[in-house]
Parts: structure tokens; C-alpha cells; sequence
């Protein structure tokens, strides 16, 4: 084999190393379609107590997982829903969104951004190991954030061990049934409003 074979050889392996854990991020980690919803009581961003199957015990809800108010990818996925709630709406699908931040943080996040869906506060995260979506972020990483970036994590959820959720989106029909799974440790990574859309009017038309 020439030189210039070896490195390109080198190169492709290196490439699979690096994409592998994204694709086993979302085909692993969390809940999977086909199991029941784990159900949960927590407060949401009011301060007011919230049992999860008093939401889908009407009709279909979209569960979303984000890693917290600080993240720009959640901002713009949640943002995003935020802009086709009317479509979710007409279907009669709640939108529910939960991180690790503390009720009086997520209480500003929701005013900042002027969502119109429920927002739920698990500083605990319970619930994140309910359904297999806890992520510790690194101390270095951490670290990092708050210097560089002025993110401070612990201010954020109140907890000291970077514990925050892997981004995950849900359809979870009435009833409980999970129709619809997606979790993905790369945070990059996210489902849109319109390709949950998508499924649910497609699930509607069978």
C-alpha cells in the first residue's frame, strides 16, 4: 500500500471513531418508541406542582429534554416550536419542555422568551434518570464555561456535579405510549417542529 493510501486509510478510520458514539447516542440513550412514558410529578417554571399524565391523558404530547436556558441550541430549538405552536395546537398536541434549571431560573427563561408551552423545572434530575437522559459535563469543561464563556452551570441548576439532560424529543400519545424517540449526545444535533409535525399528521392519517 502507498503512503498516500495509508493516510487516507488512517484518515477514513479516524473519521468512523469520531461519528460512531453520535450514532449510538440516538439509537441508545433514553426511553425508546413502543415503551410506556415514565410518569413524574415536578414543579414547573410558576412554582406550581405538575403531574405529566394529566398532559397526554387528553391527547399526544411532544416531551422535549434540553440542557438548559444557557444553551443556544436549546434557545433555537425551543424558539422554533415556539413559532409552529399554533400547528401543534390544531392537532390537539401539548408541547412540554424540562432541563435541570431552578424554577425562579426557568420562570426568566420563559419571560425572556415568551414561550407559551410549559415549561418544567428538575433541578433533581429524577426524572432525567427516569427516562436514561443524564449527561455530567466535565469538571475542565465546566471550568470553562463559566470563565470563558460566563456560563455558570451550578448557578444555573443549583447543583454541583454539572449533571444537566441529553437533548431528547418524545411523542408521547394518550395514554402514555411512546410513539416517537430521539435522544442524542451531541447537542448540535436536534428534531424540528416541522419533522414532529410531520410524524404526528402522518400517525393521524393511518
Amino acid at each position: 500500500m502507498s503512503f498516500y493510501k495509508k493516510i487516507l486509510s488512517i484518515c477514513v478510520m479516524g473519521l468512523l471513531c469520531i461519528y460512531v458514539p453520535s450514532l449510538q447516542a440516538e439509537t441508545i440513550k433514553g426511553l425508546q418508541a413502543g415503551e410506556q412514558a415514565s410518569d413524574f410529578t415536578a414543579v414547573n417554571y410558576k412554582g406550581e406542582k405538575v403531574v405529566f399524565s394529566d398532559y397526554y391523558k387528553d391527547g399526544p404530547v411532544v416531551l422535549i429534554f434540553y440542557r438548559g436556558g444557557w444553551c443556544m441550541f436549546c434557545n433555537k430549538q425551543l424558539h422554533a416550536f415556539q413559532q409552529s405552536i399554533e400547528e401543534f395546537e390544531e392537532l390537539g398536541v401539548k408541547i412540554v419542555a424540562l432541563s435541570v434549571d431552578q424554577q425562579d431560573v426557568a420562570a426568566k427563561y420563559v419571560a425572556d422568551k415568551e414561550f407559551d408551552f410549559e415549561i418544567i423545572s428538575n433541578p433533581e434530575a429524577n426524572i432525567l434518570r427516569m427516562y436514561d437522559l443524564v449527561y455530567e459535563v466535565p469538571q475542565d469543561l465546566r471550568k470553562k464555561y463559566k470563565e470563558e464563556y460566563k456560563i455558570d452551570l451550578q448557578k444555573a441548576s443549583g447543583r454541583v456535579d454539572g449533571i444537566i439532560a441529553i437533548p431528547a424529543t418524545y411523542i408521547v400519545e394518550q395514554g402514555g405510549l411512546i410513539t416517537f424517540a430521539y435522544a442524542n449526545e451531541d447537542y448540535r444535533i436536534r428534531k424540528s417542529p416541522q419533522e414532529i409535525l410531520h410524524i404526528l399528521k402522518t400517525s393521524n392519517d393511518k
